[in-house]
């Protein structure tokens, strides 16, 4: 069985240590080393080759920033998964900006940090429970979402996102839900607007200054 291959970054070495630990002893999980922000550059990764790094901002934005550039220059496919202390609005949103793919709290508990590398393992991408709904709240408050025409916020939500030309599986992917669920909100949009294409909703939206 291929074990999914971590590599760890941060400057604390009790937490590097704890990490190590926990995962391995999950028998999926195989941590391939771990380095600090002042030692970890190209030659380091190309060396592990790990399917996800897991990189903790929390001791060193400034390194932790500069290592996400370049793992974005030089190894694309590579998953980032961050630790922070931040748990606001905007500290996640501007994580998911550069690129990374799962961002967890230092005081997250091991079961998820399992269940966290899985899913981004699977090309999902995987925001702590514990901080989720706040992230959503957020979201939609930046996005100035509210009810239009008996459409539900979360309609709302994804009528924006087409006219972006997401598609269905990329919003279930930005909102945390099923492409099924997306595909059901998409039929609800469809029957209380009224319109029967794209262009229809688009002009829709426009009417009624959602974009």
């Amino acid at each position: 069985m291929h074990k999914i291959q971590v590599f760890l970054v941060d400057d604390s070495h009790t937490l590097v240590g704890c990490i190590e630990k926990v995962l391995n002893k999950a028998t999926n999980i195989a941590v391939t080393g771990n380095a600090t922000f002042t030692t970890i550059n190209q030659k380091t990764i190309q060396d592990k080759l790990p399917d996800i790094a897991l990189v903790n901002f929390s001791s060193n934005e400034q390194g932790g920033s500069e290592l996400l550039g370049m793992i974005n220059k030089e190894f694309p496919a590579l998953k980032v998964i961050v630790l922070s202390a931040y748990d606001d609005f905007n500290s996640i949103s501007a994580m998911l900006k550069a690129g990374i793919k799962g961002y967890l709290l230092t005081d997250v508990k091991h079961t998820e940090l399992h269940k966290a590398i899985n899913k981004v393992m699977h090309d999902e991408t995987y925001i702590q429970s514990t901080v989720a709904r706040k992230f959503i709240n957020g979201y939609q408050k930046e996005n100035h979402i509210t009810a239009i025409n008996n459409l539900s916020p979360r309609e709302v939500e994804i009528i924006r996102l087409i006219a972006k030309e997401y598609t269905s599986a990329d919003i279930g992917k930005m909102l945390f839900i099923s492409e099924h669920t997306v595909e059901t909100h998409r039929k609800n949009i469809w029957r209380k607007t009224g319109v029967k294409s794209i262009v229809g909703l688009l002009n829709f939206a426009h009417e009624q200054q959602l974009i």
